[in-house]
């Protein structure tokens, strides 16, 4: 008969295998919940994806044909309060006319419809490789930035280049992680695109301040119409802060070319961003480092742009103190600087437009060929004229090869290039013939060192024809496209405009200097509705804690 030990030990093993069958039971239950989640969600996500595909194929059907002879405008409302875009009028004369005078510019919703797909292991035919590293860590890095610049697919197709890919835990990661992000984009509108612009920048006072190398002439100028190195600065921390991604202005559109060479174009409608992010252009005029701005920082200019030994493109700078610097003394270096030390600031690599006249050659060499005349020139003006009997080393051969040194770095970093006439004439008031002359000298001046462009910024913002479409029989259109040029952008007092033809888009930009500046942050001020709301759009916060100090207001509140 078992003792009353044995009874409790049979007792214990019944309990322990009651409680392994509910252990078992519980086990198989989780795993059939976690089977029919996973496939909830499976079926979901290929929900999302069936959606999305058909949302974005609806998009292009009715986009397709849609703007054959008509014209889609978007943004903010064309046009500007009376007397309100002076200052975004490239400055109300920020430099002095070569050859005008012989005759006389709302952040909307987003578009992107449905989630975009979620990327997954495959291929990426159409994605180029070339410049993939081969070596493990190298393509981790290539990936990263690529990822980071929002290319997913490209960051995607660099892992899955290396040969075990799946068996790597650090690329398997990356991939999830990339995956899992793309899936959070959507289509941004890029219609409403802010496009700012700056001019050349001051790095200190000596240009805010008469002097003896800075004329009072110069001195209302420089207020009116630049920015000082650390208002740019602090400008560029607040639209990084307020999510703003820099786009190019090819990313507004889609080219396509006929076997005839006709350059056709549609809206982007696929830029991908994540939902705290939105898109931004931006573009610098007259960077020439013009004879007005005077010489060794006189005015506390840059002097000229240069390639280092890094191949990257620097300012040459003298300082206060007569020491001639290489480092971030303009926009040019310091949007590459901020591109690096802000992880996601850039779209693919994009980069902002630069604007160029030609009368004093481009980046601070003079690629003028009238300078090859000699200081008694008949095609050069006074300004010409000293500067080649101060210079008499100046060598035109050895400036042409310099600037397009420099061109070539910079478009090898992702800088692209504009007209801004040769002359910095107003295309409005000009004529044809005037704007077909001032062209040729433009090729010959600029083109010559920076090559070809689609591109034009108005001078003065001057427009060649009214909203709502340039027309068939609009001359100086049809002769700007004639020589291809598709995009057009003029000056436009309200933010965010952008208007589609099939064959050109037209942007309007926003200035950023001393007259909107203290617009945006004087109630009083004239322009003060416009540009505050302006600077709200930009994020751009507090302008009277930057507002440089050294500023006379009286030409900043001048129109």
């Amino acid at each position: 008969m078992p003792t009353n030990e044995e009874d409790l030990a049979e007792q214990r093993k019944r309990r322990k295998r009651r409680a392994e069958k509910r252990r078992r039971r519980r086990q198989q239950a989780l795993i059939a919940r976690t089977i029919v989640f996973v496939l909830l969600v499976c079926v979901l996500i290929a929900v999302i994806a069936v959606a999305g595909r058909l949302t974005r194929k609806k998009q292009k059907t009715d986009q397709t044909g849609s703007i054959s002879n008509d014209v889609v405008t978007e943004g903010g409302t064309a046009g500007t309060e009376s007397g309100e875009a002076s200052s975004g009028q490239d400055g109300a004369g920020v430099e002095e006319t070569q050859e005008g005078t012989a005759e006389g510019s709302t952040e909307g919703t987003e578009e992107g419809a449905g989630t975009a797909e979620g990327a997954t292991a495959g291929d990426y035919n159409d994605v180029d490789l070339s410049s993939v590293p081969t070596d493990r860590d190298g393509i981790l890095a290539f990936a990263r930035t690529a990822w980071k610049s929002y290319d997913y697919d490209t960051a995607l197709a660099a892992i899955q280049s290396y040969e075990g890919y799946g068996n790597d835990n650090d690329m398997t990661v990356m991939i999830s992680q990339i995956t899992a992000e793309k899936s959070t984009c959507s289509a941004v509108n890029v219609a409403t695109s802010p496009h700012v612009f700056f001019h050349s920048l001051l790095n200190d006072s000596r240009g805010l301040i008469a002097s003896a190398t800075c004329t009072e002439e110069r001195v209302e100028k420089n207020n009116k119409a630049m920015a000082t190195v650390a208002e740019f600065k602090a400008c560029m921390e607040d639209m990084y802060n307020a999510g703003y991604v820099l786009i190019s202005l090819d990313d507004l559109v889609v080219k396509t070319k006929s076997d005839d060479g006709k350059v056709t174009m549609t809206k982007n409608t696929n830029l991908l961003l994540p939902a705290n992010k939105k898109p931004l252009i931006m573009s610098e005029d007259d960077l020439s480092y013009y004879h007005s701005y005077g010489e060794r920082g006189a005015q506390g200019y840059a002097d000229r742009l240069v390639v280092d030994e890094n191949g990257k493109v620097k300012c040459e700078f003298v300082d206060v103190d007569g020491v001639t610097k290489i480092g971030d003394y303009d926009m040019v270096p310091l949007i590459d600087t901020f591109i690096e030390e802000h992880e996601g600031f850039s779209y693919k690599g994009a980069r902002p437009t630069i604007a160029l006249t030609g009368y004093n050659g481009i980046f601070g060499y003079r690629t003028n060929d009238y300078y090859k005349e000699g200081p008694d020139g008949a095609d050069l003006n006074e300004a010409q004229k000293n500067f080649l009997r101060n210079h008499p080393e100046y060598d035109f051969d050895t400036d042409v090869a310099a600037a397009t040194k420099v061109a070539n770095a910079l478009k090898e970093a992702g800088w692209t290039f504009a007209s801004h006439t040769y002359g910095h004439i107003n295309a409005s008031s000009a004529s044809l013939e005037a704007l077909q002359r001032d062209h040729e000298r433009w090729k010959i001046a600029v083109g010559t060192c920076i090559g070809e462009t689609d591109k034009i910024i108005f001078a003065f913002g001057g427009d060649i024809g009214i909203v709502n479409g340039y027309t068939a029989d609009n001359e100086k259109y049809q002769y700007f496209k004639s020589q291809g040029f598709n995009i057009f952008c003029n000056v436009d007092g309200n933010i965010g405009w952008t208007e589609f033809g099939n064959e050109y888009v037209r942007t309007g930009r926003v200035a950023l200097d001393g007259v909107t500046f203290y617009n945006a942050m004087t109630e009083s001020a004239t322009s003060h509705r416009t540009y505050s709301y302006d600077f709200e759009v930009l994020g751009i916060n507090n302008v009277a804690q930057f507002f440089d100090p050294n500023r006379n207001t009286d030409y900043c509140q001048s129109e």
